[in-house]
């Protein structure tokens, strides 16, 4: 048994990225990634974007996400001015792009992906062997309560339409602490299903994709890799990861 810190992420619009780079396309993947889950985890916390050592602790945790549902795909289309790429130039800032004399700047299309009315149980747990945190489960969840930073689903447009309902709960593995959370938090669970049918939408099986070293990854459906764990913020670098998927008969994957 190990103790699970499981809360909820709803939002009417959410951008789950999957790319890191900027481009004409920017997609969203259906389901939140460990960065932005780790994001929203360090904004209630109130850590700034230059403290690394605090952001750095985070990495400390396990994740897992239960997509409950992964919401409609919804395009934004995009026009702006940017300078040239040149040798040995680079900009730290928009508003250094913007700074450029006015003929360098030229016009990039971009497409924006989203999803609208997306619904998701995050979990967090501590990896094993792990003795000593600069934070605990219980305090990750205080802060979720009242958070320093205002919370969002991917993007500052996007704030987040329920409260993150946090439990700290005891099970054997993150399947058993989804389960015992629902139990918890059953005024959730009936807000979501009451959701869902006044939007006509059914309310789908969900899939469980988790950090491959849970226990619940012996039932899998296969296991894939993901880069979205953060190592460096200043740089927008992220290493990969082994998730497991843990999809349903006839769920969403």
């Amino acid at each position: 048994m190990r103790n699970y810190l499981v809360f909820t992420i709803a939002a009417p619009m959410a951008s789950f990225g999957m790319k890191y780079d900027p481009g004409e396309w920017r997609n969203s993947s259906n389901r939140p990634s460990k960065s932005g889950v780790l994001g929203l985890v360090a904004a209630a916390l109130g850590i700034e974007r230059e403290e690394q050592h605090r952001i750095d602790a985070l990495s400390l945790l396990n994740f897992a996400v239960r997509v409950d549902q992964p919401g409609q795909p919804a395009y934004d289309y995009h026009t702006a001015q940017v300078p040239p790429q040149k040798r040995n130039r680079r900009f730290a800032t928009r508003a250094d792009e913007l700074a450029v004399a006015k003929h360098e700047l030229k016009t990039t299309l971009s497409t924006r992906e989203y999803r609208t009315n997306a619904f998701s149980t995050a979990a967090l747990w501590f990896r094993t062997g792990v003795i000593e945190a600069p934070f605990s489960l219980w305090s990750i969840a205080e802060a979720l309560k009242a958070p320093r930073f205002n919370l969002y689903a991917g993007r500052k447009s996007h704030p987040l339409m329920l409260p993150c309902a946090p439990e700290v709960v005891e099970a054997d593995d993150v399947l058993a602490a989804f389960s015992v959370y629902d139990d918890a938090t059953k005024r959730v669970a009936e807000f979501k299903k009451s959701y869902f049918e006044s939007e006509g939408q059914a309310t789908p099986k969900p899939t469980v994709y988790c950090d491959a070293d849970d226990p619940a990854a012996a039932s899998s459906t296969r296991i894939e890799q993901r880069r979205d764990v953060p190592e460096s913020r200043t740089k927008w670098r992220f290493g990969v990861r082994q998730e497991a998927v843990i999809a349903p008969r006839g769920g969403q994957t």
